[in-house]
């Protein structure tokens, strides 16, 4: 009876270990891995590789936009045991929901990108708006390499004036470690109508045409959270 119940807990203490590493975050156990950009009660920013041959545990990931750096084939294994092997190219934008698996880079060379992981907001939206109403446009913009100042402090110039626009909640720019000339700018509004009218401004049009005449390349993806 001792012997089965001693059995019994230790299968028991196993499941909860078990339980606990699928739902592990990732940072604190790959530091060399993900290095954490920005994080506030909204997002958390992430800088991640995965090196060529390498394996990491299992781990969990909020629902998060990806984008890649340098493209990637990486075999994923879930916890009931399926594995998936995906292929992406250097600027491929993803999105997945929450996921728990366990990654290796099966390809010939390290996967790099950056993760913009998105958190839970119950209730009311920001500022009091419907959250079913929110907006989020991710964007991303590609500059000529030797001018990553010149790009940096044009788009920072955007700042002050876009958010002085009603429609706007969030502006904010983030620029990759690695490749200097890759800039992405995180946006929340109140509503698709909101995005369309900041598209007609004057200052956005004039930053289009400056980015038109130097070269640059602009990315916008659209996001709403879906709810249970």
């Amino acid at each position: 009876m001792l012997i089965k119940r001693i059995c019994t807990l230790g299968f028991a203490a196993l499941a909860f270990f078990a339980t606990r590493a699928l739902s592990q975050d990732p940072v604190p156990l790959y530091p060399k891995n993900y290095k954490v950009l920005l994080e506030n009660d909204r997002v958390r920013v992430i800088d991640f590789v995965l090196r060529k041959g390498d394996t990491e545990d299992f781990h969990s990931h909020r629902p998060h936009v990806a984008y890649i750096l340098t493209g990637f084939k990486i075999r994923f294994t879930f916890p009931d045991g399926r594995t998936v092997v995906r292929e992406t190219k250097a600027g491929d934008v993803l999105f997945s929901e929450a996921v728990t698996h366990s990654p290796v880079n099966i390809g010939d060379s390290d996967a790099h990108g950056i993760m913009v992981e998105l958190k839970e907001q119950s209730g009311m939206g920001m500022n009091g708006n419907n959250s079913e109403e929110l907006l989020t446009a991710v964007t991303f913009i590609h500059g000529l390499e030797g001018k990553e100042e010149e790009m940096k402090n044009h788009l920072l110039s955007l700042t002050a004036p876009t958010l002085a626009e009603p429609g706007c909640l969030t502006y904010e720019l983030y620029q990759s470690p690695e490749k200097k000339n890759e800039f992405m700018r995180y946006e929340v509004w109140r509503n698709d109508e909101a995005l369309e009218l900041h598209k007609m401004m004057p200052h956005l049009k004039a930053s289009f045409e400056l980015r038109k005449h130097q070269g640059w390349t602009t990315e916008i993806t659209r996001w709403r959270r879906v709810r249970q």
